[in-house]
This record gives C-alpha cells, sequence and structure tokens, in this order.
C-alpha cells in the first residue's frame, strides 16, 4: 500500500515560489484599492488624469477607470476648474494660442492642451463684474479696438482680449431739474444736449460726457445774451425762465438787469454791430438787443433835465459839432445824436458886481448888475461856446475861508483865489510892510488899503490881480516915501508920509482900479534895542508933553491970581 501511494501521490509545489506568488496578489489588491497601479487610476467625479504619451496629449475625466501604459506614458491627476456664480476664468489652447472664456458656475475639465490664463492679480480664477441700477461700464477689444459698453443691472464677463478702461463702474449722471450736460461723440465730434431731470447713460461707448452745468434762472428783470459759437450769433433771453441752451453750441452769458426807467429817465443805447443809437425813456422797462450797449458810462440810466428859470442846458451835436443852449421849460430829453455837455445855472449879478464872458473867439461880455438902470442887478445863461471868466486875485485868506466867509484879517498876501464876479464896492486890504528910513532904522507898518474897481474893461486888459497890484505897488510907494526921511521926521508926520505915498494916481487909473486912502495904523521897530530907544524916546516926548501941559496950568492959576 504505501509503495502505491508514493507512485501515484500528485506533485506538489515549492514552499517558497509559493509565498511569493502569495504577497504579489496581496500587493496587487493594495495598489488596486490605493489606486497606485501602474497603467491604471481610478477617477473621482472632480478630477481628471491627463496623460502625455510619446506623440500625443490626451485626458480621462471622472468618475471611472483610465488606463494607459506606464511604460511609455507619463499621468497625473488634476482636479477639474471650479467656478462659482461669481468667478470666470480664461483658457489658452498652447498649439493655437486660442483664448476662450469660461463662464461659473461650473465644474471645467482642461482640454489636452489647454492652460489656464493668471489674471492681473496672478490667480488663475477671475471675478465677474457686477453692474447695479445706475452704473455702466467700457471695455476695450485688444484684438479689434472696439469699444462696448454694458448697463446695469448685469454682470459682465470680459472676453479674453477685452479689458475695462476704468478702474472702478461709472456711475450714471443723475441730473436734477435746473441740470443740463452736453455729450460728444469722439467718433464724429458730433455734440448734442440731455437736459434733466433724467438719469443719463451714454448711449454708445464712445460718447464723452462733461460736466453737469447749471440752467439759468432768470427773474422777470433779467435777461441774458446767448451765443452761438457756430455762426456767431446772437439772441436775447429775457425772464422770467429757467433756461437751458438749445443747442450744445450756445453759449449763454453773464445775468443782467434790465433797465428799469422812471418817468423822468433814459438810457442811451449803442448797436455794436451797426453804430445805430437810440434813446428809451421812461417810464418802462427795456432789455436791451442782442448787440446793444449803454453808450454812456456809469450810471447808464440817466435822469432829464428840468429846464426852468433857473436851469439850462447845454447840448452838443454829435453829427454837427454845434452847440446850442435850451432854455425852452420842462423835462429835456436828448435825441440820439446829442450829448449834454454841461447843466447850466443862472448867473446873477448884484448892481455892485460884473461878470465877464469869453467866447470861443476870445471876445469879452460884460454884464454889469447896475446896467438895467435900477437896484434889480441882472441875470442871464451863458452863452454856447463861452465860458465864464474865472481870475485868481492875491488874497491874505485862503480860498477855503472865502467860500466859508471867514476873514483873517491876513497882513500877507500868501494865497491866490478864485474870482468871476467883479465886486465895484470899495474894499478893504490889511497889510504889514517892512521899510527903513534914512537914517537906517528898520520899522514894520501895520494898516490898511482902500481901494475900488472903477474900470472892468481896462482891468481886464491891463492886470489879471489888480489886488495883488494896489498891496505890491503900495508897499513899493511906501518904502521909497519913508526912505526919504528920518525916524523923527516918520514918528511925527507918517501919516503925511502915507498920503504922499498913495498919490500915484496914474499906476490905479491905468489898471481901472482907484486908491481911496493908505492908512498906517501901527509901526515898530524890527530891531529890539532899536524899539526900546524908540520907547524911551516916545516915553520922553510923552513926560515933556505932560509937563508942558503942567506948566501951562500952573501959570494960568498964577495969572488968575495976578488979576
Amino acid at each position: 500500500g504505501r509503495g502505491w501511494r508514493r507512485r501515484h501521490a500528485r506533485p506538489t509545489m515549492p514552499v517558497i515560489p509559493a509565498i511569493g506568488f502569495a504577497a504579489c496578489g496581496l500587493a496587487t489588491l493594495v495598489a488596486l484599492s490605493l489606486g497606485n497601479l501602474p497603467g491604471l487610476a481610478f477617477l473621482q467625479p472632480n478630477e481628471q488624469l491627463h496623460m502625455r504619451g510619446l506623440s500625443d496629449i490626451h485626458v480621462k475625466n471622472g468618475p471611472g477607470i483610465a488606463t494607459y501604459l506606464p511604460l511609455v506614458t507619463r499621468a497625473r491627476k488634476r482636479n477639474g476648474v471650479k467656478l462659482d456664480e461669481t468667478q470666470y476664468a480664461v483658457v489658452r489652447n498652447s498649439l493655437t494660442a486660442e483664448e476662450v472664456t469660461i463662464e461659473g458656475p461650473t465644474l471645467y475639465f482642461l482640454r489636452p492642451h489647454e492652460v489656464l490664463v493668471a489674471g492681473k492679480h496672478g490667480s488663475d480664477l477671475r471675478t465677474k463684474i457686477v453692474l447695479e441700477k445706475q452704473e455702466y461700464i467700457r471695455l476695450r477689444d485688444a484684438k479689434s479696438g472696439n469699444l462696448r459698453q454694458v448697463h446695469g443691472p448685469a454682470t459682465v464677463v470680459p472676453s479674453p482680449h477685452e479689458t475695462v478702461t476704468s478702474r472702478e463702474p461709472q456711475r450714471a449722471l443723475k441730473l436734477s431739474d435746473l441740470e443740463y450736460v452736453i455729450v460728444t461723440d469722439t467718433l464724429s465730434g458730433a455734440e448734442r444736449l440731455v437736459s434733466g431731470p433724467a438719469l443719463f447713460f451714454p448711449q454708445s461707448a464712445y460718447e464723452r460726457v462733461g460736466k453737469a452745468l447749471h440752467k439759468r434762472p432768470l427773474s422777470e428783470l433779467e435777461y441774458t445774451v446767448v451765443t452761438d459759437t457756430l455762426s456767431g450769433s446772437k439772441r436775447v433771453v429775457q425772464g422770467p425762465a429757467l433756461y437751458a441752451p438749445a443747442s450744445p453750441h450756445d453759449l449763454i452769458g453773464d445775468t443782467s438787469h434790465a433797465f428799469e426807467l422812471k418817468q423822468h429817465q433814459y438810457v442811451k443805447l449803442l448797436d455794436s454791430a451797426t453804430g445805430g443809437v437810440r434813446v428809451m425813456r421812461g417810464e418802462a422797462v427795456i432789455f436791451p438787443a442782442a448787440h446793444e450797449v449803454p453808450a454812456e458810462g456809469n450810471p447808464a440810466v440817466r435822469n432829464a433835465v428840468n429846464v426852468d428859470d433857473e436851469t439850462a442846458v447845454l447840448v452838443l451835436s454829435l453829427q454837427t459839432g454845434q452847440q446850442r443852449l435850451v432854455t425852452d421849460q420842462g423835462l429835456f430829453f436828448p435825441q440820439p445824436l446829442e450829448e449834454i455837455v454841461e447843466v447850466r445855472k443862472l448867473v446873477r449879478v448884484e448892481p455892485h458886481e460884473v461878470a465877464i464872458v469869453r467866447d470861443n473867439k476870445g471876445a469879452f461880455t460884460f454884464h454889469a448888475g447896475n446896467g438895467t438902470g435900477d437896484e434889480s442887478g441882472a441875470a442871464f445863461h451863458i452863452p454856447p461856446f463861452s465860458e465864464l471868466v474865472t481870475m485868481m486875485w492875491s488874497s491874505g485868506t485862503s480860498k477855503e475861508d472865502v467860500e466859508a466867509n471867514v476873514v483873517r484879517n491876513a497882513k500877507q498876501v500868501a494865497y491866490k483865489v478864485p474870482v468871476q464876479k467883479i465886486v465895484l464896492r470899495p474894499q478893504y486890504a490889511f497889510f504889514e510892510y517892512k521899510v527903513r528910513t534914512s537914517d537906517n532904522v528898520e520899522l514894520v507898518l501895520e494898516g490898511t488899503i482902500f481901494w475900488a474897481v472903477k474900470d472892468v474893461p481896462r482891468m481886464i486888459e491891463r492886470t489879471g490881480d489888480p489886488k495883488g497890484d494896489v498891496w505890491y505897488h503900495a508897499r513899493s510907494a511906501l518904502i521909497q516915501a519913508v526912505s526919504k526921511v528920518d525916524l523923527l521926521e516918520f514918528m511925527a508926520s507918517f501919516n503925511t508920509i502915507a498920503r504922499a505915498a498913495a498919490a500915484d494916481e496914474a499906476f490905479y487909473e491905468e489898471r481901472g482900479v482907484k486908491l481911496y486912502s493908505l492908512e498906517v495904523t501901527r509901526y515898530e521897530c524890527a530891531d529890539g534895542k532899536t524899539a526900546s530907544v524908540l520907547q524911551e524916546i516916545i516915553q520922553e516926548t510923552t513926560n515933556r508933553i505932560n509937563r508942558m501941559q503942567k506948566q501951562r496950568s500952573d501959570n494960568e492959576v498964577e495969572h488968575e491970581e495976578l488979576t
């Protein structure tokens, strides 16, 4: 029996090979469970197997099992590109360089030759542009150069070659009732005007929106001049109005106030285009034409002149250059080509006065107050092309003091004052002269000059300052007269000497004046020591006179006793 079992027994495997096969099977099971078995890949739903062979590239998307030849193929797993609703990605084909945009939400598996293109910030995923209701955005295509514009509300996904022209979405321009805007088409250059109220979006990506401008509110008495910058024409827009330009080429000028004229007022307007002038009288509200400006300076509104018995108007004709004096009573309004030169008041001349009028030829006319034959005086209006002669006379009182009727009794002619009416009444002038006697004593004389104008035509012919001539000539004559006598003789007869100095009538008559008297009211020595000696002499003379009077009284008493 044992021999038969040995002969017919089944062959058995060696122990060590059996253990090797068992280990190999166990490793295969582990590799399958881990997915790392060469040539075999288990893919999840979000996974993709990228396989690069010797001459081609292909991919296998999950879920599922992918097989490949490990010796000739290099394989790697990668996740699909997950995009949510706010994201998108740009994918480039590395063979053709063609780019496409993938919008979310999606799970995108790259094709064999596709790669993700990183954005500006280095991220493969980009954020969509979300526009609100009042927003818009412009995108430029780098391939074609075209612009496109998208209004909100919207979610914008740029194409691969599009870039945004602004960092942030732009807001639509909200125009109120008082606003408007000028829009320019940058392609054609055409402009259009959009007036509020409105929420304004540009109609195309090529429109440039200007700054919001304010409409011009005009009251009932206001206006503005609008200029068409294309044609140069102008027009006037009157209030009341809320004015917006009718064309984008209209230029609005400053707001001006209409001329409010009362019944006695007028305004003269010059048309700068034609040169024409018109005069508009009140009572009215005047709006100038587009090219009209005030012909006269500030103020433009003038009062008419009320011509009466006391007032006349000197008017110059700008057309002929002639002047006329208007004396017709009533309100005077000048004609368009007339200009008011002067409003002249009636010149009144008292009975003791003479007024001199000089015309444009230099001829004098004398208006005497006593020419009427009574004591009422005279009155006249200065004719055209004539003027009242004003003389400048020497005076010891300033012009301001004369106008204020202040008399300073100054003894030196230190001022020149204007004189328009020659006074014929005698008048006083005060003086203070320094003279020197024959024995070389310097004296200061004070006194008065009593003089008057007698012949006005001769005076105006011979002198322009009769008072100064009288004052200086009297000084010269008195100096000469005193220089011929000594101090004692002067003291004894200074009034006689003064009368002799005033005896030169020819000088005064030649100038149309008369010197009535030259009186010395006070004198003193200019030198202090001489003045002291003079006082001693005066005192001694006084004492001598007193003694003589006393002796005379004593003699009369003795005479009475003897009788």
